[in-house]
């Protein structure tokens, strides 16, 4: 058993040092802004984003967690799609549970028994149920300016520091000028449109939905648009079958208000016409019916109109700039509490193109998810304009959450994970009732997809993803990872501890002893798969999907297990269970090495279908868990020969974190991805990895500092047991570092690999903070 001095929460410290024994209160309450060359944080489009299905993940996205947009900035027909980060298709909450999912499970553990893998492929199928439902649009907010078909002086900038998106442009001899920010204060959507020249301001504006059964109805500077969003949406993609239902389904409520300075407002059939006006704001608030994931949106909605009428009442009685300074009071409470640099950035570059990138990614997960959002981030944030969108812009429980919450704790904006927290409890609860019903087994599963039901019954699909039972495992870390980071016990009693306990009680339930197969004498996974990936039946040659203990299940329940057994020790709760656990793991299948010398992915050293396949899945035994570290130097020089035998492929997990973890900071440096602003752009986690690890109890700087990043400076970035880290380095090598205690630990420091005492070392200073 792995000692939990390194486990990935550090526990160590908190078995160790007695102040961490008491509940951290509030860390994050400690952390200040940090000074830095902010107003260089920007995204610049020199022309507008042309406006379809291919390029909406490129237009510049702004959100609060709940209310999105994203803008194209054409100067003289522009459509923003607005979203709702709660309206989703479906009737409401279902629960697809089948008794016959259960004798498919028992006849699929019968055949891996045997074992015929081919056979254990259809037989699983049995457990398939309907899929997911779908992330829906809200509404389209419509601006056309007569004249401004021919335009010079154009740009469209995103401000990372502000969240704001600046449309600019000139026509003839007049300069317009739009400023578009979410408020997560006062929960609306605020847009300044002006003009250089007195009086030149003349556009009309309006607001639809492509949702069903509602309404709109336009006063002297007010527009209202109500909707149902579909009852289900179904089939593929591009020929989806979209259904409508009057009486049921989530209900939206969309409101746009219209003032002006100087010149007129008028109404008109369908929209709303400013004329000869020096200035104007436009204000939009919005709602759904939705009242969580076991109410039906219908009969038991919230009233969207009074929370959304009830936002724009006090919106339309402040000022522009009172609302603007609120934002950005709010907003740059988080966004500066990190900052960044790297070298003096690329030729030409006023700022390191991945130190950007890393920003966006910390702008973008707090645009796409705060507190009380009602939803966490889904496939694509929370930007969407189709009916049926891309993979059901749902949640893809085996890469996407995991891989972008994975960011939000070292880039110090921690409480974006909270809608997550909240959502894994939802899916507890419901994972409860699948894994009784469907697997007769205590605590709770939910597979590969979810929605804002909750969802946690098995969907339709290939066994390589669909047969999933582990996705809580994995949700579970993040759970955990909030505690490793902040040392809340009251949170870590009421939202954490109970998941983890639940996701442990499944996983044992989930264990049967191993056979010849896999060797004699542990206990593994059954039925499992590797996501996404295939493997080649010894026996027949075929292609199958499903075996037993599976390298990523052994992983992730040893992980689940670890961190079951700290939050018990930390909470002193249920010791009975915590020896259970205990006495578990040591059981477990463990690692083993293959003929290639590379980290088996399965339990027998199968021959993989596709040997360069994406998902590297086997390999969250390093990131972004941490079963395997260089203390395990032959397991750890496996891992690495997996990596390179993927190839191109292998970036699910984060395949820059990956090789960070695995202190290979070049090629960690080559795989992170800086396709901003595009929707499915590479994880951003590895970008801290390589400044600053603590997963196995002890603060490592610079743990893999790739060879071009030779000077830098970071503010702020946060480590497990309560720390924040700032540093600055110099010709490759670590200059100094400040440390502070949050929590009132004392940390244990490395410095690229290498332990050091702080005490002595005069680069590394540890703050406490009171």
């Amino acid at each position: 058993m792995k000692s939990l001095c390194v486990l990935l929460a550090g526990c160590a410290l908190v078995l160790q040092i007695p102040a961490q024994e008491r509940p951290a209160v509030g860390v994050e309450a400690k952390i200040k802004q940090k000074p830095g060359a902010w107003e260089t944080l920007k995204v610049v489009n020199p022309a507008p984003t042309p406006n379809d299905a291919r390029n909406f993940g490129v237009a510049l996205p702004i959100g609060n967690g709940r209310l999105g947009a994203k803008v194209f900035g054409w100067p003289a027909a522009e459509v923003i799609p607005l979203n709702d980060t709660t309206l989703w298709s479906g009737p409401g909450p279902e629960h697809f549970e089948d008794p016959k999912h259960h004798e498919a499970l028992l006849a699929t553990r019968a055949a891996l028994e045997a074992p015929d893998y081919v056979k254990a492929d259809q037989l699983v199928r049995g457990m398939e149920g309907p899929n997911t439902q779908f992330y829906e649009p809200l509404a389209d907010l419509h601006l056309n300016f007569p004249g401004h078909e021919t335009y010079t002086g154009y740009s469209n900038t995103l401000d990372l520091d502000t969240a704001v998106v600046t449309t600019r442009y000139t026509v003839g001899e007049t300069t317009f000028t739009r400023e578009m920010f979410v408020s997560y204060p006062a929960q609306v959507i605020v847009l300044r449109l002006m003009a250089s020249r007195k009086g030149a301001l003349t556009f009309t504006a309006g607001l639809d939905t492509q949702q069903h059964f509602g309404r709109t109805a336009v006063t002297a500077n007010e527009i209202l648009v109500t909707g149902r969003a579909p009852v289900r949406v179904s089939g593929p993609v591009a020929n989806a079958n979209v259904e409508w239902d009057e009486h049921k389904g989530t209900g939206l409520e969309a409101l746009l208000h219209v003032s002006a300075k100087g010149g007129s407002v008028a109404a008109g059939k369908d929209t709303i016409s400013v004329t000869n006006a020096d200035e104007a704001i436009l204000i939009v608030s919005a709602a759904t019916s939705f009242n969580g994931f076991d109410h039906d949106p219908a009969t038991q909605g919230k009233d969207p109109d009074a929370i959304a009428r009830g936002y724009m009442t006090k919106a339309v009685g402040r000022s522009y700039d009172a609302l603007l300074a609120e934002h950005l009071a709010d907003y740059r409470g988080l966004f500066r509490r990190l900052w960044v640099s790297i070298g003096s950035g690329d030729a030409g570059e006023p700022v390191n193109k991945n130190a950007l990138a890393y920003q966006w990614a910390r702008y973008a997960l707090i645009a796409a998810s705060r507190p009380g959002g009602g939803a966490p981030r889904n496939e694509q944030g929370i930007w969407n304009h189709d009916l049926a969108p891309h993979y059901s812009s749902n949640f893809t429980l085996n890469e996407n959450p995991e891989k972008y919450y994975a960011t939000a704790e070292p880039a110090n904006v921690g409480e974006t994970v909270e809608p997550e927290i909240d959502f894994v409890n939802d899916l507890a609860k419901n994972g409860a009732i699948t894994a009784k019903e469907d697997y007769g087994f205590h605590g709770w599963v939910v597979h590969h997809n979810s929605d804002v039901w909750a969802m946690t019954t098995m969907v339709q699909g290939d066994p390589c993803w669909a047969d999933w039972p582990v996705g809580g495992f994995w949700l579970a870390q993040a759970l955990w990872e909030r505690y490793a980071f902040g040392l809340d016990k009251a949170e870590l009693r009421t939202k954490i501890y109970p998941v983890l306990k639940g996701a442990s009680e499944f996983a044992l339930d989930l264990l049967v002893p191993s056979g010849p197969a896999e060797g004699v004498g542990y206990l593994v996974t059954s039925p499992s798969t590797s996501p996404e990936n295939h493997f080649i039946d010894p026996k027949t040659g075929q292609r199958a999907a499903v075996s037993r203990g599976s390298t990523m299940d052994m992983a992730l329940v040893r992980q689940l297990f670890e961190n079951t057994i700290a939050g018990s020790e930390a909470l002193g709760v249920d010791a009975d269970f915590r020896a259970k656990l205990q006495a578990t793991i040591p059981k477990l299948l463990p690692f083993q090495v293959g003929s290639q010398g590379q980290l088996q992915e399965w339990a027998q050293d199968f021959k993989e279908w596709e040997p360069t396949h994406r998902h590297a899945s086997h390999l969250v035994s390093v990131s972004e868990l941490n079963q395997i570290t260089a203390e395990q130097p032959e397991l750890f020089a496996a891992a690495k020969t997996a990596e390179e035998l993927r190839k191109t492929g292998g970036y699910h997990p984060d395949k820059a974190a990956l090789w960070a973890r695995l202190g290979e900071g070049d090629k960690a440096l080559a795989a992170l991805g800086t396709r901003f602003p595009a929707i499915y752009d590479s994880p951003p986690a590895g970008f801290g990895e390589m400044l600053v690890q603590s997963q196995t109890g002890a603060i490592n700087l610079l743990p893999a500092l790739p060879t071009a990043w030779q000077s830098g400076e970071v503010l702020g970035m946060r480590a497990r047991g309560g720390y924040e880290v700032d540093m600055e380095w110099a010709a490759g090598e670590l200059k100094s570092a400040t440390i502070r205690s949050l929590a009132g630990g004392t940390p244990k420091v490395e410095v690229m690999g290498k332990a050091v005492d702080w005490k002595t070392d005069s680069r590394v200073r540890v703050v406490m903070m009171k």
